[in-house]
């Protein structure tokens, strides 16, 4: 899938994985910084790695798609099938400096993210990042695009910040509809509004 000047396809192992990790860090400003604050960190990088070699985790290299520009990775999206069993951190090697706080978002996120995507049907939508620099430039758009093109055959979900509200009207401009609305894990003694959002192909907006 691309426009004018950006490309969107399936990552491979041959992208760059210090990009990948990057840019998942920089998808949520609670969960990622939890972990460590710099998106450069090496060990952080060194974990997406492992991730991504890893079969059955969830940031697998079968489940990442990137954006490109002029060959160069400007966003990064994580879909993951629901109903299979998929884990955070079996299997992978984690770094010394942060083992404290992967364990405590595990426990306080992704496990539970993980297991809720168990119960339900299609694909779940993790992770949407976009660098600051080619906001603006419908990459949003086409992530969304590749996605239904890819997956849409199936229900596909995905969880959001109540407050982001330039995602959420991009979502529901795609078909996505609000199912749910719950208090989500923020990294401190605080809970954050969310929303959960369903696509199915019966709620297409007729874009394509």
């Amino acid at each position: 899938m691309s426009n004018s000047k950006y490309h969107c396809r399936k990552a491979t192992q041959a992208d760059s994985a210090e990009k990948i990790a990057q840019y998942l860090h920089l998808t949520d400003p609670y969960i990622y910084p939890f972990i460590c604050k710099n998106a450069n960190d090496p060990s952080w990088i060194s974990f997406i790695q492992h991730c991504m070699k890893t079969e059955g985790n969830l940031f697998h290299i079968d489940h990442l798609s990137v954006v490109l520009c002029n060959d160069e990775i400007v966003g990064v999206s994580c879909v993951i099938p629901c109903g299979k069993a998929l884990s955070f951190l079996d299997s992978i090697e984690i770094p010394t400096p942060i083992q404290d706080s992967l364990r405590a978002v595990a426990d306080g996120y992704f496990n539970p993210f993980l297991s809720d995507s168990m119960e339900l049907s299609g694909y779940n939508i993790a992770n949407i990042c976009i660098d600051e620099n080619h906001r603006g430039q419908g990459i949003g758009s086409l992530f969304m695009t590749h996605c239904i093109e890819t997956y849409g055959t199936h229900p596909i979900h995905l969880d959001t910040i109540a407050s982001n509200e330039p995602a959420i009207r991009l979502y529901q401009k795609f078909g996505f509809q609000i199912t749910k609305e719950y208090l989500g894990f923020s990294g401190n003694d605080s809970l954050l509004p969310c929303y959960h959002m369903l696509y199915t192909k019966n709620t297409e907006n007729n874009l394509f």
